[in-house]
């Protein structure tokens, strides 16, 4: 098991001192006169020469960015923060990334250090109360930025983005990732976005499927203002139904895609799938649902099976959870490559391949699927044989099983027997009903590589168990975490 850290590094240390100090006190120490001072340096007036004194400023960028980035957390829209941090304190001209702590800034106080942030490369302001004007500064200021997230700005409209890239701003030229979630920023807005700034590699923002429709049918005219994009990161989400020839249109728009995220909702159908075929780069595919989805708009034989047979051993990522049944065989001889497979159901009778090729890739893969296979989301209706194939996987670091009554003791135990579970990380059990204390203690209890385990309604698991479990952990030093819901 890893084991706890007894000694925080110096460079810990430094960066949560430096964190709590600027919790207690809003302005910062001159630490030149600290050197010198015997009293308490809370005390003493500032100099008129100390006032405009930042000893940030002979900080390391690097530095400064851990500092910042302490920061943040996972603060969202309605996290209440306990210590209002002046960002003013961290502005200095060698920095290049800045990650704003999630809380509502107002314009105000960016306004005075934009103007020193010309290194700027990465500037994320989500939640904050910034308008238009803020983003007609930062294209003014921040000629070098690369990656843009004003998420959840409610102030920002459809203006703001036309003062952030015209088409004469530098801006335009360098910009590569745009993260754009705010209601009123429009279709109009993205459009506008994509059209000036053909540098863009991703943008972020529910009406980018439709914005792409529009400008790859305005592409067609005999002087298209654009050819292709070079975006590479996809949601595909019309704001109403599919209509039939529009993600064709899309894909050809967008040749560049590897990482793609199709939202399945109404009009979608079996034959508009294939055309993803196309794309030569992808990597990451997903297959989600709408919460309208009725989950029968597309079937894995007739949609998804004949994009694996051509692009399969592409992917790296594949999250096909929208399907109710799939056929893990299909999968496994059409990508070998994955890293990351989610999936629900097994049902052979779905498979493109005949009885002799399944029986012969039972046979060559043995009882580890995939070579690569890191993470493995499944369960459900999985037999014993497939799952045992699935948890075989050598590099297999995450799991989370739900819904299987294949995973017993006697199962789990095998498994373990079988040398498997050696560079396993995380596991989390769902709804595992037949799984007691019994068939874990071989994993929980004997020195490897598992550092978090967790349980949701597995009935047999108590939390006599859990608590058991993490006195043996602690007494043994490991850095192990085991919960229980």
């Amino acid at each position: 098991m890893p084991k706890v850290k007894t000694v925080i590094s110096l460079y810990s240390q430094c960066i949560n001192r430096v964190k709590s100090h600027l919790k207690v006190f809003d302005i910062p120490v001159d630490d030149k006169l600290l050197i010198t001072w015997r009293g308490s340096p809370w005390d003493r007036e500032k100099t008129e020469s100390e006032s405009d004194m930042n000893p940030f400023e002979t900080m390391p960028a690097v530095l400064l960015d851990a500092i910042i980035q302490s920061f943040c957390g996972s603060q969202t829209e309605n996290t209440t923060v306990k210590h209002h941090i002046n960002i003013r304190n961290f502005i200095t001209t060698k920095l290049q990334k800045l990650i704003v702590p999630s809380c509502p800034y107002d314009y105000e106080q960016f306004s005075n250090f934009f103007p020193k942030l010309e290194k700027l490369q990465v500037l994320a302001l989500c939640y904050s109360n910034i308008d238009d004007s803020c983003l007609k500064l930062i294209a003014t200021c921040c000629k070098n930025l690369r990656i843009l997230d004003i998420t959840k700005c409610k102030k920002l409209t459809d203006t703001g983005i036309e003062w952030l890239v015209p088409k004469t701003a530098e801006l335009s030229k360098t910009l590569l990732e745009l993260m754009v979630g705010c209601q009123a920023v429009t279709k109009r807005g993205i459009i506008f976005a994509v059209q000036n700034c053909p540098s863009l590699e991703v943008v972020e923002n529910i009406n980018m499927f439709d914005a792409l429709v529009e400008l790859a049918r305005s592409s067609a005219l005999a002087q298209p203002s654009i050819l292709n994009t070079n975006i590479t990161r996809l949601t595909l989400r019309p704001a109403d139904v599919y209509i039939s020839g529009q993600l064709e249109l899309v894909v050809r728009f967008c040749p560049s895609v590897f990482h793609m995220i199709i939202v399945v909702k109404e009009g979608l159908t079996d034959t508009d799938l294939f055309c993803l075929t196309s794309l030569k780069d992808l990597q990451i595919l997903k297959i989600l649902r709408h919460s309208s989805s009725t989950l029968n708009e597309i079937t894995f034989d007739k949609s998804l099976a004949p994009v694996l047979k051509v692009i399969g051993s592409l992917l790296e990522v594949l999250y096909i959870a929208y399907f109710e049944f799939v056929d893990i065989w299909t999968v496994v001889k059409f990508c070998p490559n994955l890293m990351s497979l989610s999936l629900r159901n097994q049902c052979q009778s779905l498979s493109v391949l005949s009885e002799n090729e399944i029986i012969q890739l039972r046979h060559e893969n043995g009882r580890g699927y995939f070579r690569y296979l890191k993470v493995i989301q499944c369960g459900f209706s999985l037999s014993n044989d497939i799952l045992f194939g699935l948890l075989s996987c050598p590099l297999l670091e995450r799991v989370w099983i739900t819904h299987c009554d294949a995973l017993t003791d006697d199962f789990l135990q095998e498994v373990i027997a079988n040398g498997s579970l050696k560079n396993l990380k995380i596991l989390s059990l769902n709804f595992c009903y037949l799984v007691t204390k019994q068939g874990l203690d071989a994993l929980v209890m004997n020195d490897n590589r598992l550092e978090q385990l967790s349980f949701r309604h597995c009935l047999n698991i108590t939390q006599q168990n859990v608590c058991d479990w993490n006195e043996f952990a602690r007494c043994r030093n490991w850095e192990l975490r085991i919960d229980r819901v």
